[in-house]
Protein backbone atom coordinates (compact mmCIF):
# COMPACT_ATOMS: atom_id res chain seq x y z
CA UNK A 1 0.00 0.00 0.00
CA UNK A 2 1.20 3.51 -0.83
CA UNK A 3 1.38 5.16 2.88
CA UNK A 4 0.98 8.54 1.34
CA UNK A 5 -2.55 7.78 -0.29
CA UNK A 6 -4.94 8.94 3.13
CA UNK A 7 -8.24 7.51 1.11
CA UNK A 8 -9.83 6.15 -2.13
CA UNK A 9 -13.56 6.89 -3.03
CA UNK A 10 -14.91 3.92 -4.31
CA UNK A 11 -17.96 4.85 -6.66
CA UNK A 12 -19.71 1.62 -8.53
CA UNK A 13 -21.52 2.71 -11.69
CA UNK A 14 -24.32 1.63 -13.38
CA UNK A 15 -27.47 3.24 -15.06
CA UNK A 16 -27.21 6.42 -13.38
CA UNK A 17 -26.22 8.78 -16.89
CA UNK A 18 -28.65 11.44 -15.34
CA UNK A 19 -26.34 10.94 -11.53
CA UNK A 20 -23.10 10.71 -11.96
CA UNK A 21 -22.00 14.08 -13.23
CA UNK A 22 -23.19 15.94 -9.90
CA UNK A 23 -21.84 12.73 -7.98
CA UNK A 24 -18.17 13.11 -9.63
CA UNK A 25 -18.18 16.83 -9.88
CA UNK A 26 -18.96 17.18 -5.61
CA UNK A 27 -15.70 14.65 -5.86
CA UNK A 28 -13.70 16.97 -7.85
CA UNK A 29 -14.71 20.31 -5.62
CA UNK A 30 -13.47 18.93 -2.12
CA UNK A 31 -11.10 21.59 -0.87
CA UNK A 32 -8.88 18.55 0.98
CA UNK A 33 -7.48 16.68 -2.20
CA UNK A 34 -3.94 15.45 -0.72
CA UNK A 35 -3.25 12.03 -1.57
CA UNK A 36 -6.77 11.23 -1.97
CA UNK A 37 -8.04 8.56 -5.23
CA UNK A 38 -11.22 7.99 -6.72
CA UNK A 39 -12.33 4.69 -8.10
CA UNK A 40 -15.12 4.13 -10.09
CA UNK A 41 -16.36 0.84 -11.14
CA UNK A 42 -18.17 0.21 -14.04
CA UNK A 43 -20.63 -2.39 -13.50
CA UNK A 44 -21.08 -3.20 -17.09
CA UNK A 45 -23.31 -0.21 -17.97
CA UNK A 46 -25.59 -0.23 -20.60
CA UNK A 47 -26.08 3.71 -20.89
CA UNK A 48 -23.44 6.73 -21.26
CA UNK A 49 -22.76 6.62 -17.54
CA UNK A 50 -18.92 6.28 -18.23
CA UNK A 51 -18.87 8.27 -20.95
CA UNK A 52 -19.80 11.05 -19.10
CA UNK A 53 -17.47 10.08 -15.88
CA UNK A 54 -14.52 9.90 -18.40
CA UNK A 55 -14.94 13.29 -20.32
CA UNK A 56 -15.00 14.70 -16.40
CA UNK A 57 -11.89 13.41 -15.86
CA UNK A 58 -10.12 14.42 -18.86
CA UNK A 59 -11.16 18.13 -18.33
CA UNK A 60 -9.85 17.60 -14.14
CA UNK A 61 -7.19 19.51 -13.58
CA UNK A 62 -6.74 18.96 -9.35
CA UNK A 63 -4.53 16.79 -7.36
CA UNK A 64 -7.31 13.59 -6.74
CA UNK A 65 -6.15 10.67 -9.07
CA UNK A 66 -9.07 9.25 -10.89
CA UNK A 67 -9.31 5.49 -12.31
CA UNK A 68 -12.29 3.77 -13.98
CA UNK A 69 -12.04 -0.09 -13.53
CA UNK A 70 -14.40 -2.13 -15.85
CA UNK A 71 -15.78 -5.52 -14.43
CA UNK A 72 -16.21 -8.05 -17.26
CA UNK A 73 -20.14 -8.64 -15.90
CA UNK A 74 -22.87 -7.31 -14.42
CA UNK A 75 -22.76 -8.33 -10.48
CA UNK A 76 -24.42 -5.41 -8.16
CA UNK A 77 -23.64 -2.74 -5.83
CA UNK A 78 -22.06 -5.45 -3.43
CA UNK A 79 -19.30 -6.99 -6.47
CA UNK A 80 -18.59 -3.28 -7.53
CA UNK A 81 -17.48 -1.85 -4.22
CA UNK A 82 -15.33 -5.46 -3.38
CA UNK A 83 -13.56 -4.66 -7.11
CA UNK A 84 -13.03 -1.30 -5.70
CA UNK A 85 -12.02 -2.92 -2.25
CA UNK A 86 -9.17 -5.06 -3.76
CA UNK A 87 -8.16 -2.18 -6.34
CA UNK A 88 -7.77 0.51 -3.90
CA UNK A 89 -4.53 1.85 -2.01
CA UNK A 90 -5.48 4.10 0.11
CA UNK A 91 -5.47 3.95 4.61
CA UNK A 92 -9.13 4.64 4.45
CA UNK A 93 -11.92 3.69 1.83
CA UNK A 94 -14.59 5.76 1.41
CA UNK A 95 -18.15 4.27 -0.08
CA UNK A 96 -19.97 7.02 -2.21
CA UNK A 97 -22.84 5.50 -4.57
CA UNK A 98 -23.40 7.14 -7.69
CA UNK A 99 -26.58 8.91 -7.55
CA UNK A 100 -26.05 10.32 -4.50
CA UNK A 101 -22.79 13.33 -4.02
CA UNK A 102 -21.24 14.93 -0.80
CA UNK A 103 -20.54 18.60 0.50
CA UNK A 104 -17.11 20.72 -0.55
CA UNK A 105 -15.56 19.94 2.89
CA UNK A 106 -16.70 15.94 3.40
CA UNK A 107 -13.50 14.44 3.41
CA UNK A 108 -11.84 17.35 5.01
CA UNK A 109 -13.52 16.72 7.87
CA UNK A 110 -13.44 13.17 8.14
CA UNK A 111 -9.76 12.92 7.49
CA UNK A 112 -9.42 15.94 10.83
CA UNK A 113 -12.12 13.42 12.50
CA UNK A 114 -9.38 10.94 11.36
CA UNK A 115 -6.50 12.49 12.87
CA UNK A 116 -7.98 12.94 16.28
CA UNK A 117 -9.02 9.68 16.58
CA UNK A 118 -6.16 7.64 14.99
CA UNK A 119 -7.53 4.37 16.60
CA UNK A 120 -11.10 4.96 15.15
CA UNK A 121 -11.56 1.76 12.57
CA UNK A 122 -14.53 3.97 11.09
CA UNK A 123 -15.04 7.54 11.06
CA UNK A 124 -18.92 8.60 10.40
CA UNK A 125 -20.42 12.27 9.46
CA UNK A 126 -24.50 12.89 9.15
CA UNK A 127 -25.89 12.88 6.16
CA UNK A 128 -29.86 14.13 4.55
CA UNK A 129 -32.09 12.78 2.46
CA UNK A 130 -33.97 14.31 -0.83
CA UNK A 131 -37.61 12.94 0.96
CA UNK A 132 -38.24 12.96 4.06
CA UNK A 133 -38.90 9.38 6.59
CA UNK A 134 -34.48 9.39 6.24
CA UNK A 135 -34.25 11.55 9.23
CA UNK A 136 -32.30 8.88 11.02
CA UNK A 137 -29.11 9.51 8.57
CA UNK A 138 -28.46 12.84 10.78
CA UNK A 139 -26.65 12.90 13.37
CA UNK A 140 -27.12 16.63 14.99
CA UNK A 141 -29.93 15.90 17.39
CA UNK A 142 -28.45 12.30 18.49
CA UNK A 143 -27.02 12.19 21.80
CA UNK A 144 -23.58 10.08 20.59
CA UNK A 145 -20.10 10.18 21.76
CA UNK A 146 -17.86 11.63 19.28
CA UNK A 147 -15.28 9.20 20.11
CA UNK A 148 -15.32 5.59 21.84
CA UNK A 149 -13.51 2.72 22.00
CA UNK A 150 -15.87 0.63 24.66
CA UNK A 151 -17.13 -2.35 22.16
CA UNK A 152 -20.64 -2.72 23.66
CA UNK A 153 -21.59 0.71 23.12
CA UNK A 154 -20.27 1.18 19.54
CA UNK A 155 -21.61 -2.95 18.65
CA UNK A 156 -25.29 -1.50 20.38
CA UNK A 157 -25.40 2.23 18.57
CA UNK A 158 -24.43 0.08 15.03
CA UNK A 159 -27.23 -2.46 15.86
CA UNK A 160 -29.74 0.28 16.75
CA UNK A 161 -29.09 2.17 14.33
CA UNK A 162 -28.18 5.34 15.96
CA UNK A 163 -24.94 5.46 13.90
CA UNK A 164 -27.27 5.18 10.59
CA UNK A 165 -26.74 1.39 9.02
CA UNK A 166 -25.30 2.73 5.75
CA UNK A 167 -21.74 1.76 4.13
CA UNK A 168 -21.43 5.16 2.50
CA UNK A 169 -20.44 7.90 4.32
CA UNK A 170 -17.27 6.68 6.34
CA UNK A 171 -14.09 6.31 6.18
CA UNK A 172 -13.28 2.78 6.77
CA UNK A 173 -9.69 1.46 8.00
CA UNK A 174 -9.21 -0.60 4.79
CA UNK A 175 -6.40 -2.98 6.42
CA UNK A 176 -8.94 -3.69 9.29
CA UNK A 177 -11.82 -4.30 6.62
CA UNK A 178 -9.60 -6.90 5.30
CA UNK A 179 -8.31 -8.73 8.47
CA UNK A 180 -12.20 -8.95 8.91
CA UNK A 181 -13.07 -10.09 5.80
CA UNK A 182 -15.58 -6.98 6.03
CA UNK A 183 -16.96 -7.85 2.05
CA UNK A 184 -20.52 -7.09 0.63
CA UNK A 185 -22.52 -9.91 0.55
CA UNK A 186 -23.00 -10.37 -3.27
CA UNK A 187 -26.15 -10.92 -4.69
CA UNK A 188 -28.60 -9.08 -2.02
CA UNK A 189 -30.74 -5.96 -1.67
CA UNK A 190 -30.24 -4.09 1.44
CA UNK A 191 -26.51 -5.10 1.55
CA UNK A 192 -25.48 -2.13 3.84
CA UNK A 193 -27.90 -3.52 6.35
CA UNK A 194 -25.68 -6.69 6.47
CA UNK A 195 -22.42 -5.58 5.93
CA UNK A 196 -23.60 -3.21 8.97
CA UNK A 197 -24.69 -6.27 11.30
CA UNK A 198 -21.21 -7.93 10.65
CA UNK A 199 -19.07 -4.75 10.91
CA UNK A 200 -20.84 -4.35 13.94
CA UNK A 201 -18.39 -7.57 15.27
CA UNK A 202 -14.80 -5.90 14.70
CA UNK A 203 -15.39 -2.86 15.94
CA UNK A 204 -12.82 -1.08 18.69
CA UNK A 205 -12.80 2.56 17.83
CA UNK A 206 -15.83 4.70 16.24
CA UNK A 207 -15.94 8.09 15.34
CA UNK A 208 -18.33 10.57 14.43
CA UNK A 209 -18.48 14.38 12.79
CA UNK A 210 -21.95 15.09 13.62
CA UNK A 211 -22.67 17.88 10.52
CA UNK A 212 -24.17 16.12 7.62
CA UNK A 213 -21.64 16.08 4.76
CA UNK A 214 -23.48 13.35 2.19
CA UNK A 215 -26.70 13.91 0.56
CA UNK A 216 -28.64 10.86 -0.10
CA UNK A 217 -30.85 11.05 -3.25
CA UNK A 218 -34.22 9.06 -3.47
CA UNK A 219 -35.19 8.25 -6.97
CA UNK A 220 -37.44 6.15 -8.08
CA UNK A 221 -36.24 2.55 -8.77
CA UNK A 222 -33.00 3.31 -6.93
CA UNK A 223 -34.12 1.04 -3.99
CA UNK A 224 -36.76 -1.54 -3.72
CA UNK A 225 -39.04 -0.66 -0.60
CA UNK A 226 -41.83 -2.69 -1.44
CA UNK A 227 -41.44 -6.84 -1.26
CA UNK A 228 -40.77 -8.34 -4.18
CA UNK A 229 -38.73 -11.58 -5.43
CA UNK A 230 -35.46 -10.72 -4.81
CA UNK A 231 -36.09 -8.39 -1.71
CA UNK A 232 -37.88 -11.46 -0.04
CA UNK A 233 -34.84 -13.39 -0.70
CA UNK A 234 -32.30 -11.19 0.45
CA UNK A 235 -33.88 -10.61 4.03
CA UNK A 236 -34.56 -14.13 4.39
CA UNK A 237 -31.03 -14.86 3.60
CA UNK A 238 -29.80 -12.18 5.23
CA UNK A 239 -32.10 -13.03 8.75
CA UNK A 240 -30.91 -16.36 8.67
CA UNK A 241 -26.69 -15.46 7.93
CA UNK A 242 -27.56 -13.17 11.16
CA UNK A 243 -28.85 -15.95 12.94
CA UNK A 244 -26.26 -18.48 12.16
CA UNK A 245 -23.63 -15.78 14.20
CA UNK A 246 -25.39 -13.85 17.19
CA UNK A 247 -22.53 -13.95 19.82
CA UNK A 248 -23.27 -12.78 23.69
CA UNK A 249 -21.82 -9.18 23.13
CA UNK A 250 -25.43 -7.07 22.46
CA UNK A 251 -27.18 -10.57 22.01
CA UNK A 252 -30.66 -9.37 22.48
CA UNK A 253 -29.74 -5.94 20.21
CA UNK A 254 -29.00 -8.71 17.11
CA UNK A 255 -32.02 -10.33 17.61
CA UNK A 256 -33.65 -7.45 17.27
CA UNK A 257 -32.02 -6.81 14.30
CA UNK A 258 -33.65 -10.18 12.98
CA UNK A 259 -36.83 -9.98 14.35
CA UNK A 260 -37.60 -6.37 12.31
CA UNK A 261 -35.62 -7.64 9.31
CA UNK A 262 -38.34 -10.01 9.19
CA UNK A 263 -41.59 -7.79 10.28
CA UNK A 264 -40.92 -5.95 7.78
CA UNK A 265 -42.68 -7.78 4.84
CA UNK A 266 -44.17 -10.84 7.05
CA UNK A 267 -47.49 -8.47 7.72
CA UNK A 268 -47.51 -7.12 4.39
CA UNK A 269 -46.80 -9.96 2.09
CA UNK A 270 -50.18 -12.54 1.50
CA UNK A 271 -50.73 -15.13 3.63
CA UNK A 272 -48.79 -17.95 0.73
CA UNK A 273 -45.74 -15.79 0.24
CA UNK A 274 -45.48 -15.13 4.02
CA UNK A 275 -44.92 -18.87 4.91
CA UNK A 276 -41.38 -18.63 4.15
CA UNK A 277 -41.10 -16.75 7.00
CA UNK A 278 -42.76 -19.04 9.91
CA UNK A 279 -39.40 -21.03 9.91
CA UNK A 280 -37.30 -18.16 11.02
CA UNK A 281 -39.86 -16.77 13.19
CA UNK A 282 -39.67 -20.26 15.02
CA UNK A 283 -35.90 -20.30 15.40
CA UNK A 284 -35.97 -16.52 16.18
CA UNK A 285 -38.75 -17.66 19.32
CA UNK A 286 -36.55 -20.69 19.94
CA UNK A 287 -33.54 -18.19 20.48
CA UNK A 288 -35.44 -15.59 22.67
CA UNK A 289 -36.49 -15.27 26.14
CA UNK A 290 -39.42 -15.77 27.83
CA UNK A 291 -41.03 -12.24 26.72
CA UNK A 292 -39.85 -12.58 23.33
CA UNK A 293 -41.20 -16.39 22.88
CA UNK A 294 -44.85 -14.88 23.76
CA UNK A 295 -44.26 -11.69 21.60
CA UNK A 296 -43.41 -13.67 18.65
CA UNK A 297 -46.48 -16.02 19.03
CA UNK A 298 -48.75 -13.31 19.54
CA UNK A 299 -47.53 -12.05 16.02
CA UNK A 300 -48.05 -15.21 14.31
CA UNK A 301 -51.13 -15.34 16.02
CA UNK A 302 -52.74 -11.82 15.08
CA UNK A 303 -54.59 -11.88 11.42
CA UNK A 304 -52.51 -9.97 9.16
CA UNK A 305 -55.38 -7.22 8.95
CA UNK A 306 -54.21 -6.14 12.52
CA UNK A 307 -50.65 -6.12 12.01
CA UNK A 308 -51.30 -3.91 9.17
CA UNK A 309 -52.54 -1.33 11.66
CA UNK A 310 -50.90 2.18 12.21
CA UNK A 311 -50.72 1.15 16.09
CA UNK A 312 -49.96 -2.54 15.71
CA UNK A 313 -46.97 -1.23 13.33
CA UNK A 314 -45.59 1.20 15.99
CA UNK A 315 -46.16 -1.29 18.29
CA UNK A 316 -44.12 -4.31 16.54
CA UNK A 317 -41.46 -1.40 15.69
CA UNK A 318 -41.04 -0.03 18.79
CA UNK A 319 -41.80 -2.45 21.52
CA UNK A 320 -41.77 -5.97 21.01
CA UNK A 321 -38.11 -5.36 19.55
CA UNK A 322 -36.89 -3.97 23.35
CA UNK A 323 -38.94 -7.74 24.66
CA UNK A 324 -37.00 -9.92 21.99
Amino acid sequence: MNNDLFCTIIIPIYQVERYIGKCLKSVMAQSFTKGVECILVNDCTKDESVRIAQKLIDEYRGEISFHIINRPKNGGLSAARNTGILQAGGDYLYFLDSDDYITPDCIEVLERTSRKFPKAQIVQAGAQATSSGFEYLSLKSKKLREYSEDTEYIKREMLMAHFPPTAWNKLVKRKWLLENHLFFKEGLLHEDDYWNFFAAKFVSAYAIYKEETYMYNIRPGSITQAPNEQNIRSRLISASDFMDNIDDLCRHEQLAVVYKLLIADYRVLPGKESRNYLPLFTRLKSMCGVFGKIAIFFVLFFPKGILRNRLAKLFHDKIIPRLI
